[in-house]
């Protein structure tokens, strides 16, 4: 339903914040790796695989090896807080790797593990930007696979801890193209295209899409994370739903622009890749799009699902 939510994290070495900090304004975040650390072995294969996301994207195995490391440090050292978000990272990322519908049971799976984890996290260390940050994320991408009908009893969840997070001055470069705030922005602005935008809803469950917010909020990712192709790619595809994907109109030429732009960009994760990948699916079916994600496209909610969505 409401995600993302393509992007993330990525894996840092050691120190961290220094890889990919340059276009970053706010104080930074700093990674306590030291856990990590104190086990040479597990430290050297996780810093191996670094130096590999550093050259190209890993694959789903590769995120799924640097998760186990995580996990085994984590279980023996249970209070290292950047622990818990470090797992859901690679989860992140490796469920972004199965976009196809016949791999969504393996996506999920994957989801649900990182999202057990970043639980904990939330019940340990309640106020942690970064497990607010990734709860929300692992949410949304479980929910863009269970559908919008499937998923609205979590939409409050996942905009509280978005909007909370975009409100913090902390910032942290997953990526060279892919920050905490522009991420939050990002995630924003994908809730709500993908809510439906009605007063029953909002009365039933909280919440209310909005496609001017939508463009607000990509906008806002976009002049973060300004050569991310998912940032421009998504923003094309709300302002395609505005208009209906209506050419000729101001926003279809700004559109076609940018996923222009977002094609010819290099992908630095799976998540990249997915977006760049779905550029001709997005051009060839402009009128489709208020319902895109990365998983499939969501299906419109009548009134009468909505009324019955509490019962």
């Amino acid at each position: 339903m409401f995600i993302r939510v393509c992007m993330l994290l990525a894996c840092l070495g050691f120190p961290f914040p220094s890889l990919y900090a340059s276009h970053l304004d706010g104080p930074l975040y700093q990674v306590n790796y030291a856990p990590l650390e104190a086990r040479p072995q597990l430290a050297k294969r996780y810093d191996e695989l670094r130096t590999l996301f550093d050259q190209r994207a890993l694959s789903p195995a590769e995120h799924l090896e640097r998760m186990g490391i995580v996990q085994t440090v984590l279980h023996e050292d249970p209070e290292w807080m950047d622990g818990y978000w470090l797992v859901a990272t690679e989860s992140f990322l490796a469920g972004s790797g199965y976009p196809a519908p016949a791999d969504h049971p393996k996506a999920r799976r994957i989801f649900k593990q990182g999202l057990e984890t970043i639980e904990l996290c939330m019940k340990k260390f309640p106020g942690q930007t970064l497990c607010k940050f990734f709860y929300a994320s692992i949410l949304a991408k479980i929910a863009s696979i269970d559908g919008v009908f499937a998923s609205l009893k979590y939409g409050k969840t996942v905009l509280t801890n978005w909007l909370e997070v975009a409100k913090t001055p902390i910032d942290i470069a997953f990526r060279p193209n892919v920050s905490l705030q522009g991420s939050s922005y990002y995630g924003l602005g994908l809730f709500y295209r993908l809510v439906p935008d009605s007063l029953f809803l909002r009365w039933l469950w909280g919440i209310q899409g909005n496609i001017d917010e939508s463009i607000r909020y990509h906008r806002k990712a976009l002049a973060h994370d300004h050569d991310n192709p998912c940032a421009q790619m998504m923003l094309a595809v709300s302002l395609l739903c505005k208009v209906k994907g209506k050419e000729g109109t101001d926003n279809f030429k700004e559109a076609m622009g940018l996923l222009d732009q977002a094609a010819k960009l290099p992908p630095t994760d799976l998540a990249q890749a997915v977006c760049i990948h779905d550029v001709p699916l997005i051009r060839s079916e402009p009128k489709k799009t208020c319902g895109y994600t990365q998983a499939k496209y969501q299906d419109d909610l009548t009134a009468d699902q909505i009324r019955k969505s509490k019962s």
